[in-house]
């Protein structure tokens, strides 16, 4: 009924207690746990082949004889799942409840319609210690039958805001995000291809709207530096932070969204990208935001403009720089 996708890589100190919660799981329904382990050095891959000798009839262990990398990793698993339904949970994060599958499996074949059922999840600082609360506003389930499709993928982003999926508190029909994967596998993987969650999120929600639980699922655990994580905000900006920005805009094009419609997130977010690089003295990431711009059409606000030409008037990027330039931002 359900494949699970885990994809760990380096993971020693969390990977059982990741696995334990999707183990602990009680259904009336049988799941399998697809591993994808990808060549980690720190006894991860020992952890993984423990709980697949003591899990046979369970787990699906696939052992990568190279580094794959997270998405060609979870892709390649990702087709190799046979439920019908797909899950998934990140080695360094847990579930919280032994009833999440059993819930959400409930709810999705009782709304035929529903492409994905999101659930709330919280957020631990491995660093600091620190465990947030939920991190959703809703006090009750929420689900609107008639969000879906090109409108839906451009509220989605333009609203920016939680509700939010998180993949790892999510589950979603199996057959409808093979079937994005098999008409547009360029937005899946490949060059400037930074997130696997976009792809599979903005294309169940063109087919099915989705469904917002209230519940508490996950617990997401914030490690100091990650693929989505950097110990220097600068590195965060200009990598991950803009390769998915640049991703989310090829993307939606691509599913028939117009920029248009997704002006207010594509201008919201390159203004903070334009700000990152006028604080930081970098013009060659200034102009690569504005290129990109140029690139979708979208001609840039007038701050964006006057911050780019400020760069090239010495009083005024000094004043850019300075301190109470940078409170007053």
């Amino acid at each position: 009924m359900v494949s699970v996708l885990v994809t760990p890589y380096n993971q020693k100190d969390y990977i059982r207690q990741s696995l334990d919660s999707i183990l602990m799981q009680q259904c009336d329904f049988d799941f399998e746990v697809v591993i994808g382990e990808d060549c980690s050095t720190d006894g991860t891959r020992e952890i993984c082949q423990e709980y697949a000798a003591k899990h046979p009839e369970r787990i699906v262990l696939c052992l990568n004889e190279v580094n794959k990398g997270l998405l060609n990793n979870y892709f390649d698993i990702f087709l190799k799942a046979k439920g019908n339904y797909i899950a998934d949970c990140g080695g360094d994060d847990y579930w919280l409840t032994d009833s999440k599958l059993q819930e959400q499996v409930d709810l999705l074949e009782a709304n035929p319609e529903v492409s994905l059922v999101a659930g709330n999840w919280q957020l631990y600082e491995q660093k600091t210690g620190l465990l947030t609360r939920p991190r959703s506003w809703l006090v009750q389930d929420r689900f609107q039958p008639e969000e879906f499709g090109k409108h839906a993928v451009a509220s989605y982003l333009n609203v920016g805001e939680i509700p939010r999926v998180v993949l790892a508190s999510s589950c979603f029909r199996g057959d409808w995000a093979r079937d994005s994967y098999q008409h547009h596998p360029e937005l899946f993987r490949g060059e400037g291809i930074v997130c696997e969650d976009l792809p599979l999120t903005l294309g169940l929600l063109m087919r099915g709207p989705f469904y917002f639980s209230q519940k508490n699922w996950l617990t997401y655990r914030v490690l100091e530096k990650s693929l989505s994580h950097s110990d220097s905000w600068n590195s965060y900006m200009k990598g991950f932070a803009f390769s998915a920005y640049c991703q989310t805009l090829d993307l939606a094009t691509t599913l028939g969204v117009s920029i248009r419609q997704i002006r207010p997130y594509a201008l919201g977010k390159a203004g903070d990208f334009v700000l990152h690089a006028c604080l930081n003295k970098d013009p060659e990431f200034l102009e690569k935001v504005f290129q990109t711009l140029n690139k979708h059409a979208l001609k840039p606000s007038f701050k964006q403009r006057f911050l780019r030409w400020s760069m090239h008037v010495p009083p005024l990027a000094a004043l850019i720089r300075s301190r109470h330039f940078k409170e007053i931002a």
